[in-house]
């Protein structure tokens, strides 16, 4: 017997073996983390109490360093303002005619070295003092005006050396009482301000601590919970990034949440701040107002608060993934 083929058959072909198109691995990969992220998000609304009460701590370990460096800022730009002055108040002497500090303006109005001359007479002074002092009804008891007009000249050189030449110089002019230039309460100011932001540096750094722990161990009492699902999904030959997956969305969701409740607390403080802060600068005259953490502060608070969450998710998996392994 012949084991040569029949003309016109063809023996059977195997199976053939399907290879997916990097679009489609692209488009499954995607549908996966869409999936995983709604798990995940499912899996911590069905204990919204301990989830809740998670995010508010961690918001508010994001929300105090956020503040204080918010604060922090607002207190440096309104330093910035009074740095930038550059004034010398001249107190002139007292029982000086209005002609003789007319003339004595005049003088100052052809130098060089000032930009700006402020006058403020004898008699505008005695009703801003009365206006503010509240003393009003002593102050008309008394038989003349004992204030002495005051002329506040802005200089063009801003440097230390050279308003302490320009104080000096005006000093021993003869209209002149006294010129004061007081940079040493600047000076003391911006030290303290330079310790309080090492402070807040410092408290932030504890703080973020604090919070890659809370959301670590949070990630590690879920991964506990799930030590035989997980043990299981290995077994049937899962990787570990299939593994760590979900709890990394959790710590991301963690992170997101907390960052937004902490952006909401530090608004509505700052809110709450906006009236007193603004009545009292307008008592010396100013315009200042506060400003809240603005797009970019903003941006940095979410940044940081995910970066976190998801390094304290790799951490605390990763640990644990080690643990699991199936021998």
């Amino acid at each position: 017997m012949s084991d040569s083929k029949a003309p016109g058959k063809t023996s059977p072909k195997g199976a053939q073996q399907f290879s997916p198109s990097a679009s489609d691995r692209r488009r499954h990969k995607l549908q996966h983390h869409r999936e995983v992220a709604r798990d995940s998000l499912r899996q911590l609304l069905r204990s919204p109490i301990a989830t809740f009460m998670t995010v508010l701590v961690l918001a508010i370990a994001l929300a105090l360093p956020s503040f204080l460096f918010t604060t922090l800022a607002n207190v440096s730009r309104l330093a910035d303002s009074w740095d930038s002055e550059n004034k010398i108040s001249l107190y002139l002497q007292v029982g000086m005619s209005d002609q003789q500090v007319e003339n004595f303006v005049q003088k100052l109005l052809i130098r060089e070295d000032l930009v700006a001359i402020d006058l403020i007479d004898a008699e505008q002074g005695l009703l801003e003092f009365k206006q503010f002092s509240g003393f009003s009804e002593i102050i008309d008891s008394l038989p003349a005006n004992l204030l002495p007009a005051v002329v506040s000249v802005l200089a063009k050189d801003p440097s230390t050396a050279g308003l302490e030449a320009l104080k000096m110089e005006l000093q021993t002019m003869q209209q002149v009482d006294q010129a004061v230039l007081d940079l040493d309460w600047v000076k003391r100011f911006n030290a303290i301000l330079l310790v309080v932001e090492r402070i807040v540096i410092a408290l932030s750094i504890i703080l973020a601590c604090a919070v890659l722990l809370i959301i670590g161990n949070t990630i590690r009492v879920n991964v506990e919970s799930r030590r035989d699902e997980i043990l299981v999904s290995k077994l049937m030959g899962a990787t570990n990034d299939w593994v760590r997956r979900p709890f990394l969305y959790t710590g991301v969701f963690y992170a997101v949440v907390a960052a937004g409740v902490a952006w909401v607390i530090i608004e509505l403080t700052l809110i709450m701040l906006q009236t007193p802060v603004l009545q009292l600068s307008q008592l010396y005259n100013s315009q200042f107002q506060l400003q809240g953490l603005g797009a970019l502060g903003s941006l940095v608070l979410f940044l940081i608060s995910l970066l976190l969450g998801t390094v304290a998710a790799l951490i605390s998996v990763n640990k644990f993934l080690n643990q699991l392994e199936p021998q």
